[in-house]
């Protein structure tokens, strides 16, 4: 066999390996959630349908199930500074509103335009009570949560 020959061969097998790692690596991610009900008329949830009758359930993500970060670092020094603006007002012996910091405005800015995203790109909103159940918003209730936000953003957004 020639050098290219055995240049090629390395190529194709470099191929395949790779191939087969991208397939290994990539099925769990196209793993599916499939919902059933047994006999007893309990429901079920699993990665395998657990019967004939398993519906496949796709799973929708978007800005309102997605976790918000918060760097314990930054939230210790605000911690602080508002202590400092504390005792200067217990000093004082009248209650003084303490103002926020420039991080803090920021973080209001962008939570009330995430709501108001959030709000609008939706018809119907719903949320879950103490006792898990879900229960809907009236179009009263919703035009109130657009109103609190607008109101956040003026105050925080400039």
């Amino acid at each position: 066999m020639g050098k290219i020959q055995i240049m090629n061969s390395k190529r194709l097998l470099s191929s395949i390996i790779i191939t087969s790692l991208y397939i290994l690596v990539l099925s769990p991610l196209h793993a599916g959630i499939y919902k059933w009900t047994d006999e007893n008329g309990q429901v079920h949830y699993g990665e395998r349908p657990g019967n004939t009758g398993a519906e496949k359930v796709t799973i929708r993500t978007n800005e309102t199930t997605k976790p918000r970060t918060i760097n314990k670092d930054e939230e210790e020094i605000d911690e602080s500074d508002k202590k400092d603006t504390e005792q200067q007002a217990e000093e004082a012996g009248k209650p003084v509103e303490i103002p926020p910091t420039n991080k803090e405005k920021r973080r209001y800015c962008n939570e009330a335009k995430q709501d108001l995203a959030a709000i609008s790109g939706r018809g119907r909103m719903r949320e879950i009570d103490s006792t898990g159940n879900y229960s809907y918003l009236t179009e009263e209730q919703r035009q109130q949560r657009i109103a609190t936000a607008q109101k956040k953003k003026r105050k925080y957004c400039h």
